[in-house]
């Protein structure tokens, strides 16, 4: 078949990038704590639960009130826009000192657009609630994309938050970020950097080989966005404390995805099995996860789906889906309705690295690490 395209209505490039900052594992701590204090904890996290008790053992009193009188981790997830902003490869007093005297109007913008569309008719009103405007604080969170119970913290968090002025909210800010800093996430700063660094240079490096697609698919382990996330820059970001999470967030003018850095990036063992393949097989260990591997390979699914075809409570399944992704056995399809794919790939790929490490014939892939 001969074919003369002169289409013009072709899909844009995806522009994706990869930057890393000291700062992200110190925000997404914050997301972490707040999520647990109201009772929906962030399960199956890779690092230690002692680090936690380590980072906010010593918090100031002072911190500690502003921390209740903002419950809503999403306050930490909005700050993840300012990031790239700041300076590639930075360290946490570097952010302080870029958000010390970023504006303070948009800074407070950030937080409104988190879980709002950039229209019209809110524009003006999200404006006003941002510049400290009185009774704009009330009209906004009157607004219907306000009303679902899911965002009654986040309510709360905006509702303390702007009830400040836009300097004093920037000001709040900055000190229970410096206070977090000070109370512990220091300690921790210099070793996750390298971790950071090496990841962002691996990442680096496979882009400039590989799709934005297949890139944003690697680094997150699976996750495919929509086409209506790919309309603004992607911006790629390691995280250490959040593994195997990937966080997603976005403005007006980027897509944010934080990746969890690979395991490759974190051995220590050059002898040790690929921290990958320990993970797989582990995934493979469990009836009820080869039968959700089974369903997914006559099609997609949903979680509402995958719940009432291979009979597994919704409470566990959101555990078994969260190992699965991580052996790399699974993609997520992150949109409108969020889908679960199997990846072919991942199988006889992993007889063969089985194969390889036993006998050390080769070296693991980046790619699969």
């Amino acid at each position: 078949m001969k074919i003369m395209d002169y289409t013009t209505e072709r899909k844009p490039e995806v522009e994706v990038s990869v930057t890393y900052h000291s700062v992200v594992d110190l925000l997404l701590s914050l997301w972490v704590r707040a999520n647990s204090e109201c009772g929906e904890p962030i399960s199956d996290l890779d690092v230690d639960a002692t680090f936690f008790e380590d980072v906010f053992a010593n918090l100031s009193p002072t911190t500690e009130k502003a921390l209740e009188d903002m419950p809503s981790g999403e306050t930490w997830i909005a700050l993840l826009s300012l990031v790239p902003l700041s300076g590639e490869g930075g360290s946490v007093q570097d952010f302080i000192d870029f958000l010390s005297t970023h504006d303070a109007v948009d800074l407070r913008s950030r937080l409104i657009w988190l879980y709002q569309e950039v229209d019209e008719s809110k524009a003006r009103i999200a404006a006003d609630a941002a510049a400290g405007r009185p009774g704009a604080v009330d009209l906004l969170l009157d607004l219907d994309s306000f009303s679902n119970p899911k965002t009654k913290l986040w309510r709360e968090t905006l509702r303390f938050i702007l009830g400040l002025e836009p300097e004093e909210s920037r000001q709040l800010l900055v000190d229970v970020v410096a206070d977090v800093q000070a109370s512990g996430f220091h300690t921790y700063e210099k070793d996750f950097r390298e971790y950071l660094e090496t990841d962002f240079k691996a990442k680096t490096s496979m882009g400039k080989r590989l799709s934005a697609e297949r890139l944003i698919e690697i680094a997150t382990n699976g996750i495919s966005v929509a086409d209506k996330h790919l309309d603004t820059p992607v911006v790629l970001m390691p995280t250490v404390v959040a593994r195997p999470w990937v966080v997603l967030a976005e403005s007006p003018s980027m897509f944010i995805m934080g990746y969890p850095v690979s395991d490759r990036t974190l051995a220590s063992d050059p002898e040790a099995p690929p921290l990958w393949l320990v993970k797989l097989h582990k995934a493979l260990g469990d009836e009820r996860r080869l039968k959700i591997l089974r369903r997914l390979a006559q099609g997609d699914a949903s979680l509402a789906e995958l719940t009432t075809e291979v009979d597994i409570a919704k409470s566990t399944l959101h555990h078994h889906m969260m190992l699965l992704r991580a052996a790399g056995l699974i993609k997520v399809h992150v949109g409108q309705d969020k889908l679960y794919s199997l990846r072919d790939e991942t199988l006889p790929e992993a007889a063969t690295y089985l194969n390889d490490y036993i006998h050390k014939t080769t070296e693991l892939r980046e790619e699969m690490a």
